[in-house]
């Protein structure tokens, strides 16, 4: 039962590290993404609303996601980024691994200590603190569309054979050939659409009550053309990761503008089809935003009546272009984001992950058990929490270590000049940057200088130095540094 809560700590424990690298990613691309939106503050509605949805995109990729032409790679050949490889780029690396504590590489081994449970206590706590905000955020937002559910299943279907029609031409503009379904009643005085497959369409009764043909028709196309661009299912998708990533202002803020962006591109897309005035549009617009604010419910967060994002929508349906020249404007709007998300969402090392792939490692001692795993632990001796930098092994009575994959022997001495609470160690060079350590070892098979095969017996376990049993202590340094050995021998994954 331990073994298995001290797993699920290290799977937490990592987990968390990679969501804090997530936002701190995503923050950077908001970053990025505000201040491009300030320099095109006229550009096309469907650029914005695809810029908006790169800070979102990066919270999906994984941590390691790397690429030679991307603003990390770009940063890291300025001359003044000499320190910027080991505090930037490798530190994707802590998104998979613990980081690594200051103290020096003499510090003792800490034998095989248990960690202990006052170590794992924040863990725990983050764990369960976030899975209130994901319940208390994510049933919020459940609870409000099942409201829109309710609103559209107690209303009633609109059966006025102008509307009919009107509904009809609509869907041939735009191509639709799934059932759209429109219903009506007062419940709601914003017309909103739900559902992404058999889509339903409410129209307020406030506007029919309007006997204003026009009205009626620019509310019906608007929806349609949320319903051509699956705009609930892009709204599902902002509503999940709001819920997974509630504590991140960045999302929320995110998500506003590309519903914000999303609205003004319906507008383009009913106004480019031709046949309606784009003055009369407008005021339809206006006259929306009016029967929300007489009704006097909370607006839905499409229909903003900010002042400065009305401005900005009428603005944007006043310069509604032709389907023709907008066609032009959408190639553009599409492969400008992806030529700024193939720079900016790739932001972590390019070269470390390729270097480690290349050595694979065999257990040094088959059929031992783990009695210390890599990650937070109590030390015995001090019984303060120090960071485990290795994995402690323990086999039968004079148990051999063997060599996990080929390499140099770099040091194999009884006397280490690191410190002689490890006693005796091996350092075994694998090349690509890879070296393995071995302390506590009880007598030694090889000499410095040699090369050794896979499976070549290094020495036995032992109890050198200063330890609490015989155990081997067995470490993995990638460019000098400790890395879990678990992400090379499959026996510890």
């Amino acid at each position: 039962m331990f073994e298995v809560t001290t797993d699920l700590t290290l799977v937490f424990e990592r987990l968390i590290r990679i969501a804090g690298w997530e936002v701190l990613f995503s923050t950077v691309v908001f970053a990025a993404v505000v201040a491009v939106t300030r320099v095109l503050r006229k550009a096309p509605p469907i650029l914005l609303h695809a810029l908006w949805g790169l800070v979102l995109v990066r919270l999906l990729l994984p941590v390691n996601l790397a690429s030679p032409l991307s603003l990390t790679s770009l940063v890291s050949r300025l001359p003044s980024a000499a320190g910027f490889e080991s505090a930037w780029i490798s530190g994707w690396r802590m998104g998979i691994d613990p980081p690594i504590q200051s103290e020096p590489r003499t510090a003792a081994s800490v034998g095989s200590a248990r960690p202990p449970r006052e170590s794992s206590t924040w863990i725990w706590l983050s764990v369960a603190l976030w899975s209130c905000g994901v319940a208390a955020v994510g049933g919020r937002l459940i609870m409000r569309r099942r409201r829109y559910w309710r609103m559209v299943q107690s209303a009633t279907t609109i059966r006025d054979p102008e509307i009919f029609v009107l509904k009809a031409r609509w869907k041939d503009r735009f191509s639709i050939r799934r059932p759209v379904r429109l219903v009506s009643s007062s419940e709601s005085p914003v017309p909103f659409t739900i559902g992404s497959y058999r889509p339903v369409v409410f129209v307020p009764g406030a506007v029919l009550r309007q006997k204003d043909p026009k009205l009626v028709e620019h509310v019906v196309a608007h929806e349609l053309a949320h319903i051509k661009r699956w705009d609930d299912l892009l709204l599902e998708f902002q509503l999940l990761v709001s819920a997974v990533y509630f504590f991140h202002p960045v999302v929320w803020y995110a998500v506003r503008r590309m519903r914000a962006e999303s609205e003004r591109i319906c507008d383009s897309l009913v106004l480019s089809r031709g046949g309606l005035s784009a003055v009369d549009y407008g005021r339809s617009v206006i006259a929306v935003l009016r029967l929300n604010a007489a009704g006097g419910s909370t607006p839905i967060p499409a229909f903003d009546s900010d002042k400065r994002s009305l401005r900005v929508r009428m603005e944007s349906i006043v310069k509604t272009k032709s389907a023709t020249a907008r066609r032009g404007t959408v190639v553009y709007s599409l492969l400008a984001p992806i030529a700024l998300a193939l720079f900016l969402l790739p932001l972590a090392s390019p070269v470390t992950p390729a270097r480690q792939s290349q050595v694979t490692l065999d257990n040094p001692m088959p059929g031992s058990r783990v009695t210390a795993a890599w990650g937070p632990m109590m030390n015995p001796f001090t019984g303060k929490e120090a960071h485990h930098k290795g994995i402690d092994i323990v086999g039968g009575p004079g148990a051999r270590v063997l060599a996990p994959a080929d390499g140099l022997i770099k040091v194999a001495t009884a006397d280490y000049a690191g410190g002689a609470d490890h006693g005796t160690v091996i350092i075994l060079d694998h090349g690509s940057g890879v070296e393995t350590f071995y302390s506590h070892l009880g007598s030694l098979a090889v000499a410095g200088g040699e090369r050794v095969s896979r499976g070549t017996v290094l020495g036995t376990q032992g109890s050198t130095g200063k330890v609490t049993g015989p155990h081997l202590h067995f470490e993995v340094w990638v460019n000098g540094e400790p890395t879990n050995p678990g992400r090379f021998v499959a026996d510890w994954r």
